[in-house]
């Protein structure tokens, strides 16, 4: 920018002697005082021109640093909650390194027809043992409350573990590559035989019975109870 300013002092001061005469000419050459005149007074306009750019160079690097100033308060506060979401990125990475490690440690060599097979044996033995709540409640060896109390748990419980073991046998049939950690999967797996017996309005798709299967495959029904008793009505 001085560079330029010089230019343009130089460029006013060759069109102010481009007005003089011959004469006046002649005495400028003639002349030092004229001729240093001449150039104090470019000089000083030049020097006017880069004190003024100074001075605006001044008052922007001002305003900049007091813009900076004010953003100081959101800087460190976006500064901090950077450092917090990474020692949360950090941690809940570490607790997924862990959990993958302990799932994979669980797991072992089993495999998902193995884990579907244990599924469907712990829902029929749940449901065993709620048909002998229902029986010793039949029976009057439990009370009511302890009745319900007991029977919901255990039916929710099978029915959770229903639900799983229909959920992992779409997987098997569908051959879901993704499902796995680490286990063979089996693409083709055959289809298994799940009791949907206990929900109402579902109706069980019509598949061929599998054997050879170390889970049962058969109907599960709960003993209904003997006819004449009063039965508590809208309890469960």
């Amino acid at each position: 920018m001085s560079i330029l300013a010089l230019q343009e002092n130089a460029k006013k001061a060759m069109q102010q002697l481009s007005y003089f005469t011959n004469e006046e000419l002649d005495e400028v050459l003639n002349n030092d005082e004229k001729l240093l005149e001449i150039i104090g007074n470019m000089e000083n306009s030049c020097l006017k021109s880069l004190e003024d750019e100074k001075e605006k160079i001044i008052e922007q690097n001002k305003s900049l640093a007091e813009l900076n100033l004010s953003k100081e308060p959101e800087l460190v506060e976006g500064r901090e909650k950077l450092n917090s979401l990474y020692d949360e990125v950090e941690r809940l990475t570490k607790g997924l390194d862990d959990k993958t490690t302990e799932l994979r440690s669980k797991g072992g060599d089993i495999s998902l027809e193995t884990a579907l097979a244990l599924l469907q044996t712990a829902a029929s033995e749940m449901e065993e043992e709620s048909d002998q709540c229902a029986k010793r409640f039949l029976d009057n060896e439990i009370e009511l409350d302890s009745f319900l109390d007991e029977f919901q748990t255990k039916r929710k419980l099978m029915h959770t573990r229903l639900v799983k073991a229909d959920k992992l046998a779409k997987i098997l049939q569908r051959g879901d590559p993704s499902i796995g950690l680490g286990m063979p999967n089996y693409i083709n797996a055959p289809p298994v035989n799940i009791n949907r017996g206990f929900f109402p309005g579902v109706v069980s798709p019509g598949s061929p019975p599998v054997g050879g299967v170390p889970y049962p495959t058969g109907p599960l029904n709960m003993p209904l109870p003997p006819l004449g008793m009063n039965f508590p009505q809208n309890h469960y």
